[in-house]
């Protein structure tokens, strides 16, 4: 059950639970965006051979990823990597277990729960790989620290503590705020004047101050619900870890439920991964 319910999404209009192909809402007929998932579900040969399947599909994921969170003119030197490191038998092993797990006559009944499934164990392979075989090829220097919240169950995740070791703060130059208390109150007013808007009860995990003045009127902030923020003459935005439903890279901003936002390179990059996980995390407890 856990997993049909894993491979569905929320209508971001009216909250309908939908399945990941949905393209309109079924109750109020919203145009669905794309889901944080690869595009690569169709066309899977259940009466073939997985593994050789499940591989190709990584090798995919692993071009996705480079262009959309590092360098895509470094892409043969990630899939050289693979060819020449031991890590291609590390992924061959896990992609049969996972085959291994299934039963090969009932899985085609539900398609979408078994493929959702690879897509996690191709995500969670890729980024073990990026940071502990890669490192040297990565435009943005990704923490090791990330790699202890795979295979944990929300409940037992600190989120905030999550958030913190996936961006990184100690690499960045940007102003970061997470005591309230000492920090300046004409900065707290203007953050919740101009783009952080959260409920009265809702726990504020930080405050990053982009504004060229320093007076907090841009940046973004993150809580245990949602992202905040504002940027230039855009007005304030949010979206809501289990709304997410487009996450993509352009240029060197990014769109966010199709949603503008820029901080720092690195900080995108970083956030790519950070929305990624919070996303699973948020839409498998539905």
């Amino acid at each position: 059950m856990s997993l049909i319910l894993a491979a569905m999404k929320k209508c971001p209009q009216c909250q309908t639970l939908l399945p990941l192909e949905a393209r309109f809402c079924f109750q109020c007929g919203t145009l669905q965006l794309p889901v944080l998932t690869t595009s690569t579900r169709e066309g899977f040969d259940w009466h073939a051979d997985w593994v050789a399947q499940a591989y190709k599909r990584f090798l995919q994921r692993l071009e996705e990823r480079v262009q959309a969170e590092q360098e895509g003119a470094k892409l043969p030197g990630y899939q050289e990597r693979i060819r020449t490191t031991d890590y291609r038998e590390t992924v061959m092993r896990r992609l049969q277990q996972w085959t291994d797990a299934h039963d090969t006559r009932t899985a085609p009944e539900q398609p979408l729960a078994v493929l959702h499934e690879l897509k996690i164990l191709l995500d969670d392979l890729l980024d073990f790989f990026f940071i502990m075989h890669a490192a040297d090829l990565n435009v943005v220097v990704l923490p090791e620290s990330i790699l202890r919240y795979q295979h944990v169950r929300t409940p037992q995740i600190d989120l905030a503590e999550l958030a913190f070791h996936y961006l990184a703060f100690e690499q960045e130059e940007e102003r970061i705020y997470t005591d309230f208390i000492t920090m300046p109150v004409n900065k707290i007013r203007n953050a919740g004047k101009y783009f952080l808007f959260p409920d009265r009860q809702e726990k504020i995990w930080f405050i990053c101050d982009q504004s060229l003045l320093g007076n907090a009127k841009e940046g973004f902030a993150m809580t245990e619900k949602a992202l905040y923020w504002k940027s230039g003459l855009q007005g304030a935005q949010r979206v809501f870890y289990h709304k997410l439903v487009s996450l993509q890279k352009e240029k060197e901003w990014l769109l966010i439920n199709d949603l503008f936002f820029n901080a720092t390179p690195s900080l995108n990059t970083k956030l790519i991964w950070l929305l990624r996980k919070l996303a699973r995390l948020f839409q498998a407890e539905l």
